[in-house]
Formats: structure tokens, sequence, C-alpha cells
């Protein structure tokens, strides 16, 4: 197999076309059609269904993407650190997915003393939810995660070190009219606005009505798949949700939010920074996670209210090792 060809099979799988394909590699159709079709006869596995003149990735070729993506990012950070050797003026790019309340509590003060450090370091930063991130931290689109932890085969291929441990809650906007409500048999009939992941939804119903013997309100229950999309319909309407704890004290949110102080107790999280097994981490990345371990320090010291406020519903995890 040969580094051309592993490319087209990854640019092929994100354009979805010969003709998008060649555009984004910068040759012809017919250098890509050549190249895939002799990267069939390398693998001796037909790679493609072809179909009255529509091609799609087969079965094989599917098995074989990650790798190619992976390959082919590889290839782009070697190309980014030949770069950086022969010219370290030279602009370089680090992609750094951050959870939502560590981005709207920590990051500030993260970025600032990075640029520091590495001025000629491009930021790339992405919001949401970990799971998704997972993906492109395998394939080599994001260098370092500071997310969730997963759990069993949705950790396969990654690294974690544990960093925070926080609980989950329900939450509410402040004039809510069931905001004192004691128990979550309450709220069945209300409307929940959640953010997950397909693959997740078992494990998060379970962890908010399941482990209290309660049913599912199917017709209640509504997906938001941006965080931010969630917050502002529990800030603007009736709508519940489910959420890290720490979020609800960050200053933008606890004047606007409240967690409902429930009997039940819902199963905690634990947030650390995620990487890609058996690599090591650019220069970069390893500057940046050294500079919020830092910053991950002082916090404990802080005299900033609003920076304890949050820091009061968390448990720091220091120095646990990777899993």
């Amino acid at each position: 197999m040969k580094q051309h060809q592993l490319r087209y099979l990854a640019l092929f799988a994100q354009e979805g076309s010969v003709r998008a394909t060649a555009r984004e590699a910068g040759v012809s159709a017919a250098s890509v059609t050549q190249g895939l079709r002799e990267l069939e006869q390398d693998a001796q596995l037909a790679l493609f269904d072809r179909q009255g003149g529509h091609i799609q990735l087969s079965s094989a070729g599917l098995q074989l993407l990650p790798y190619a993506q992976r390959i082919s990012a590889l290839l782009q950070q070697a190309e980014a650190t030949a770069a950086r050797l022969r010219n370290f003026e030279a602009p370089q790019k680090l992609s750094i997915g951050v959870t939502p309340w560590v981005a709207q509590t920590l990051l500030s003060q993260v970025v600032p003393l990075f640029r520091q450090q590495m001025p000629h370091v491009q930021l790339e930063l992405f919001d949401g939810l970990s799971a998704l991130a997972y993906p492109r931290l395998r394939e080599g689109s994001l260098d370092l995660l500071i997310g969730r932890l997963a759990q069993g085969d949705a950790m396969h291929g990654l690294e974690a070190t544990p960093l925070f441990r926080y609980e989950m809650t329900v939450v509410a906007r402040k004039d809510h009219p069931q905001c004192q409500a004691q128990s979550l048999s309450e709220l069945l009939n209300n409307d929940w606005i959640v953010n997950y992941t397909p693959q997740e939804r078992g494990s998060f119903m379970a962890n908010l009505f399941g482990q209290h013997g309660l049913p599912e309100p199917v017709q209640q229950v509504h997906l938001a798949h941006s965080p931010t999309l969630m917050l502002t319909l529990v800030q603007q309407t009736d709508m519940l949700s489910f959420c890290p704890w720490p979020l609800v004290e960050t200053m933008e949110l606890r004047d606007k939010i409240i967690a409902v102080q429930l009997r039940e107790r819902f199963r905690p999280n634990t947030v650390g920074f995620i990487r890609r097994a058996q690599e090591a981490l650019n220069p970069a990345a390893h500057q940046f996670k050294e500079t919020f371990e830092l910053v991950v320090r002082k916090w404990q010291d802080t005299e900033d209210l609003r920076l304890r406020r949050v820091l009061h519903s968390v448990d720091l995890l220091a120095a646990e090792k990777p899993v």
C-alpha cells in the first residue's frame, strides 16, 4: 500500500465522490480512480461497491478506513514537525477538544499562558460532547482532549489521565414552578432537553431514571445536539435538563439556572486528559497539557470567587495513573 493511495481513501470517505476527492487532493479524477484501484489490488480486497455509476466504501473499505485516516494524519503531523524543525518561527496548529464546563472556567487562564510560551502555534479549540471527540482524536484531527472519560470499548485506542470527578444534577431555570421538587418522580411529566450521543443513550437514561426505578418518560425527553442550545432552552422555557454540576456554578449560568435539590443521587463522571495510546504528544500538545496542569494547581489557592464556586463542585484527582 502506498501513501497516496491511503490518502485518497481517507479523502474519499470525507468528500463522498472521486471528483471531490481529486479536487481536494489537487490531482485529476483519473489519478484518484487509478490510485484507488491500485489500492484494492495491493490489499487484494474489494474496498468499494460500484453500482450504476455510484461508488461507496464496502465493508472491507470501512474497516481499512481508520488506518488510512491515521496514516494520513500522522504524515501531516510529520510534515508539520519537519517544518517546525526547519524553521522554529513557522506557524503550527494545535487542535484541542475541551468539555464545556472546563472551557467556561479554566480555559481563559490557560490560553494566554500557553500563547506566551508558544506564540507561533495557532490554536483550534472544540467544545461539546466528549464522545463525539473520541473518533476525531483517534483519526488524528484532534491532538488532545480534556474531556469526560468513557467506559469500556468507547476508550479503545485511547489513554486517559484523570483530573476531576464531578456529580451530575437535574437543572431548571431559577423561577421554574417545580424548582423546589424533592424527588425525581415529581418531575416525570415535565419536558426535558438533554445532550448525549446515540451510543450513550442507554447509559445516560439509566443514570437519570433507570437506577432509581423510574420509567423513562419517552415523549417528554428531547435531544439537543449542542450544549449551548440545551442550556438556552432551559433558561428560557420550563424544560428541565441533566448536566454536570460544575456547569451550573459557572459565572455565565449561576444566576440563570439552578441545581434542583433532589434526594436521588447520580453516578459521577470523571474528566481528564485523553490522548492516543502508545503515541507521544507533540511538543505543542505537551506544553498545553503542562500549562493546564499549572493552572489547576493554582486553582486550589485562587481567591477568585467564581472559580472557587466551581472548585467546590468537583474533586481534584491529583497524579492518578493513566487508564
